[in-house]
């Protein structure tokens, strides 16, 4: 991956989330991001060939941090990093995430057969009662659904339970766009073993909106080296500034991704210290063999 790649995300990244400032220069609101400057990318590009093992894992990485979000709302952004992996092998049917510290919250997942000219969708299930940094967490479910070109994610409404500070648990749902792309769609300099992608999302206690996040993430695929895969989102409205980061290495291949790493959390400003999306990068020496 180019270094103009990781510029030219935080660049846009910068844009976007530049709102006080700009309203609040010339009160109007900020402008389109550069790369969506001209409108959609050409159909022929706005594609990606995402596997199905990354779609499971994308979505199970999704709801893991959407379990965050609900915890971050109930206890406030208190930093700490958990281990994680994450597990899609379609051949088997076995896809899962799980924080594998002692009680971690474990998600599973199921992968429906595509619908040809529409997508495909993607089932997570919290099957038992699991803890995150010291409060329990049950009974999370949603369902992610990928257009049928793999560039565009939806989840319309993932519940979960959170223990309050009453000890009674509470009821969170959680919605998210995110639109994929490659690393090559928007600059020559790119790699199309990267899969880049934007989005918004939202948090809301008992039906009714309460956080907005804004959430980014990197794929890279594993070709001759081992692959990463980083998932950042960033607290835009809400009480305080907060930053979850979720980032593993390992196996991103055709048929499987198997892949470990940190769930983190920690009151990071939005644009400034992503030292795991950064370091998340096709190796130059790969790069300039050809792969």
């Amino acid at each position: 991956m180019k270094t103009n790649i990781t510029l030219k995300t935080t660049a846009v990244a910068t844009v976007l989330l530049g709102m006080s400032s700009i309203a609040g220069a010339v009160d109007t609101p900020p402008p389109v991001p550069d790369i969506y400057a001209k409108g959609p990318a050409e159909p022929r590009l706005n594609v990606t060939d995402m596997r199905e093992a990354e779609k499971v894992a994308f979505a199970l990485n999704e709801a893991m941090l959407q379990a965050t979000e609900a915890l971050i709302y109930v206890k406030g952004c208190q930093e700490f990093s958990v281990p994680i992996e994450v597990y899609s092998y379609p051949y088997s049917k076995t896809h899962f995430i799980k924080n594998t510290s002692y009680n971690g919250i474990a998600l599973s997942a199921q992968l429906r057969d595509p619908i040809a000219g529409f997508g495909q969708l993607v089932a997570v299930a919290q099957p038992t009662q699991g803890v995150l940094n010291g409060t329990k967490v049950q009974g999370l479910r949603g369902t992610y659904t990928y257009d049928y070109v793999n560039n565009m994610m939806v989840n319309e409404r993932t519940g979960v339970l959170v223990q309050g500070q009453n000890r009674s648990f509470d009821q969170y749902y959680s919605s998210v766009i995110k639109d994929f792309y490659f690393g090559s769609t928007y600059d020559s300099a790119g790699d199309p073993n990267v899969i880049l992608d934007y989005g918004l999302q939202s948090v809301s206690k008992f039906g009714f909106p309460v956080n907005k996040w804004w959430q980014k993430s990197k794929n890279v695929r594993d070709d001759g080296q081992q692959g990463c895969t980083v998932f950042q989102k960033d607290r835009l409205v809400g009480t305080g500034t907060c930053r979850i980061v979720l980032s593993t290495t390992g196996l991103s291949q055709p048929d499987l991704f198997w892949q470990t790493g940190t769930l983190k959390v920690s009151k990071t400003l939005p644009n400034v210290n992503e030292t795991e999306l950064n370091g998340c990068q096709v190796n130059p020496i790969f790069n300039a063999q050809g792969g």
